[in-house]
């Protein structure tokens, strides 16, 4: 890295810390795959023990991968509320209170009757909208949009509605290296609507953490960022608003970074993002 900025070391303290948390979180995730599960994990119904993460690693053991990676998409698309935990995502996945549950099988074979579903509760849902937030990374999110995000999910896995069958066709495309398949991945996920980099970002990576595809991303993508953007202005130009170095080269910086650390870029991306909100001083950030 060629740029030399001095930067204090309470904020190198701080970053370091957030550095730490993140591993943290990658290595939960890892070692919840290896665990045993409960059978109640999988039911959305009940709201103690369900676990969208926990389900999926339980589908792809039972090689029912198709069912991993939608719920994988519901985690990520509808998030973990601070509060609320995973109220909405149960609400989708296990059809509020009616008695069934929008299982790939189900959603995939008809996505519009998901919508014509979801329009004939939408004025119950709206009205008990705070007992189903999404999660912070999702917070601009609106019910109203739900039912085309989740068509247009469906219509980028493919006709066949397979996700094996999309990953292969990826492979086909630009083989099979982890860091290549993420990035052809990462791109062609600008077809599912409202699923923008973070969300693309966080998707592939938990597909990689979960053991569901052997992914791993090759940047932090800060061609497309807001928050990582500034922390890494900060660490790499002295000032988050400091734009004389452009987002192509914060993002060079920060493979070159990852490189001296071996970290890996999710931990890179996700510990400049959470620094950059309290630079001089560590705060642990959730959701």
């Amino acid at each position: 890295m060629s740029e030399k900025v001095r930067v204090p070391q309470a904020e190198l303290t701080a970053l370091v810390a957030q550095m730490v948390d993140s591993v943290a979180r990658i290595n939960y995730v890892k070692t919840i795959a290896k665990r045993d599960i409960s059978p109640a994990r999988l039911d959305p119904k009940n709201a103690h023990m369900f676990d969208p993460l926990r389900a999926a690693i339980q589908h792809m053991r039972a090689g029912n991968e198709d069912e991993a990676f939608w719920l994988v998409f519901l985690f990520v698309h509808c998030g973990k509320n601070l509060t609320k935990g995973y109220s909405l995502l149960r609400m989708v996945y296990g059809a509020f209170n009616d008695k069934f549950v929008w299982t790939w099988k189900k959603f995939s074979a008809n996505p519009d009757a998901f919508s014509m579903w979801l329009h004939q509760h939408l004025d119950e849902l709206l009205a008990q909208s705070k007992q189903f937030p999404f999660g912070n990374h999702r917070k601009y999110e609106s019910l109203k949009h739900l039912g085309v995000t989740l068509a247009s999910y469906a219509d980028w896995v493919g006709p066949s509605r397979s996700h094996r069958q999309l990953l292969d066709a990826a492979k086909a495309e630009v083989g099979t290296d982890p860091k290549a398949l993420f990035d052809y991945l990462y791109y062609s996920m600008d077809a599912v609507h409202r699923f923008g980099r973070t969300a693309k970002f966080d998707y592939l990576t938990m597909v990689g953490k979960l053991g569901l595809e052997n992914i791993e991303p090759p940047s932090a993508y800060m061609i497309h960022g807001t928050g990582p953007v500034r922390g890494a202005r900060l660490l790499f130009g002295g000032a988050a608003d400091n734009e004389s170095l452009s987002k192509r080269k914060l993002d060079e910086l920060s493979v070159d970074l990852n490189k001296a650390l071996g970290v890996g870029m999710q931990v890179i991306e996700d510990s400049l993002c959470n620094w950059q909100k309290s630079p001089d001083k560590y705060l642990l950030f959730r959701g």
